[in-house]
């Protein structure tokens, strides 16, 4: 209709972005209002994670700073949880939270859970999707 665009798209496209940009906003909120809120120990996010991953027999893991907001991940092919800059050095209970979050995931990664491993060899292929998707 419009140069092959068809606007019926919009009918199953605008519910699903506006779930996405509601759950972001969801998290930024959450995240902005915790961030105010520190911990008892004062620890720092990096020291948690050192914490929680030791206590885990994960003491093989390293712990990396990076660039960013709310870009923490774990990274199961390098062995490697990366925490952002506010949540490496963050001794609010946000920072706290998101760390425990990701040594999660390692442990995941140290059982052998099934869904880690089928998400970390999706990964590869959404990533080229996702770079595609400009110019398709």
């Amino acid at each position: 209709m419009f140069f092959g665009f068809d606007p019926v798209y919009f009918i199953f496209a605008l519910p699903a972005l506006a779930f996405v940009m509601w759950a972001q906003f969801r998290v930024r909120s959450t995240y902005a209002r915790m961030s105010q809120v520190g911990t008892y120990n004062q620890l720092s996010g990096a020291q948690v994670a050192r914490i929680l991953l030791d206590s885990s027999g994960l003491d093989h893991v390293m712990v990396e700073r990076i660039p960013g907001e709310l870009s923490d991940h774990y990274d199961p092919s390098e062995k490697v949880l990366r925490l952002s800059d506010d949540v490496y050095a963050g001794r609010s209970v946000a920072a706290a939270g998101i760390v425990a979050h990701e040594c999660g995931h390692a442990l995941q990664d140290k059982v052998g859970y099934a869904p880690l491993k089928l998400r970390s060899g999706l990964v590869p292929v959404a990533n080229i999707g996702s770079n595609l998707g400009y110019l398709v």
